[in-house]
């Protein structure tokens, strides 16, 4: 059963960074920048994609030791509402703690319990980023699903972390978009006028571009705005 426990954690752990994580708006900005600029290629998406990871990990760091302290420290002395206090309590009828604790064998309850208040601290980092809006909509839908939830649930916080992750990382990346779509529409305009249709103005327009995401310091002005949208 320990081996089996072993195996699920190793196979979910990908999806949580994927998802449960600051790594989906980070991911989906970034890349959407490298499409905004017109520079497909550079950086590609390996390194897009190792950029987004070392910049969720500078967020995630506090939640993760957060975690570890939960988990690490019994029921018993941890401070009344703080991280683990529902480790501490029964599981509510219906829900799936108690689902959990049906299903895995007594003798790993006390495994049970630990990784629940490890997960306390993730829960409150997905609700404090969560929206309210996307929050009462979850909760609306699992009310209709026919489930009785306060909002807190992780099943119920996940997706709606998901959803305003995703519409704010779409918010930044149209205005990052505009001044690059300004630099194409005036570029396009300029070859026009010259009689220089046949030219391409997306790799003419690049360098410009990229002078001027260089000149405002662009790299730092993004990251320093995507991490302290966490703060």
């Amino acid at each position: 059963m320990s081996n089996l426990a072993v195996w699920a954690l190793v196979a979910i752990a990908p999806l949580v960074v994927l998802t449960l994580t600051s790594f989906v708006k980070l991911s989906i900005v970034l890349g959407l920048l490298r499409n905004a600029i017109g520079a497909p290629d550079a950086p590609s998406g390996l390194v897009v994609t190792g950029i987004a990871l070392v910049l969720t990990f500078f967020v995630m760091t506090p939640v993760a030791i957060d975690m570890v302290h939960a988990a690490a420290t019994p029921p018993a002395v941890v401070a009344p509402g703080g991280a683990g206090s529902a480790g501490a309590s029964a599981p509510v009828p219906g829900s799936v703690d108690e689902a959990l604790h049906k299903l895995v064998p007594l003798e790993y309850a006390g495994q049970l319990d630990a990784a629940e208040r490890a997960i306390e601290p993730l829960r409150a980092w997905l609700g404090k980023h969560a929206s309210a809006a996307d929050r009462e909509t979850f909760v609306g839908l699992a009310k209709k699903l026919g489930r009785d939830v306060r909002g807190d649930e992780l099943w119920v916080l996940a997706p709606a972390f998901i959803a305003t992750e995703l519409r704010e990382a779409f918010a930044i990346a149209v205005l990052l978009f505009l001044p690059f779509l300004v630099i194409d529409l005036v570029v396009a305009l300029g070859l026009v006028s010259l009689g220089l249709q046949a030219s391409s103005p997306q790799s003419i327009a690049l360098p410009f571009k990229l002078l001027l995401f260089v000149a405002v310091d662009g790299w730092r002005l993004l990251l320093e705005s995507l991490l302290r949208g966490y703060v």
